[in-house]
């Protein structure tokens, strides 16, 4: 239960990195990869949590 508490917070972090990528206009396979990642994490921890 411990992981999946991290690990929805490493996704949190990694969708705030791809909202600054796009701020900062970085190329867009770069905020899709950081993006999937991010919901990839929190989606996996919510998943855990909740079952």
């Amino acid at each position: 239960m411990l992981i999946a508490y991290i690990m929805l917070a490493v996704g949190g972090m990694l969708l705030g990195g791809a909202y600054s990528f796009a701020k900062q206009k970085h190329p867009l396979w770069s905020v899709a990869l950081l993006s999937l990642a991010g919901l990839l994490c929190c989606v996996i921890s919510l998943w855990r949590i909740f079952s």
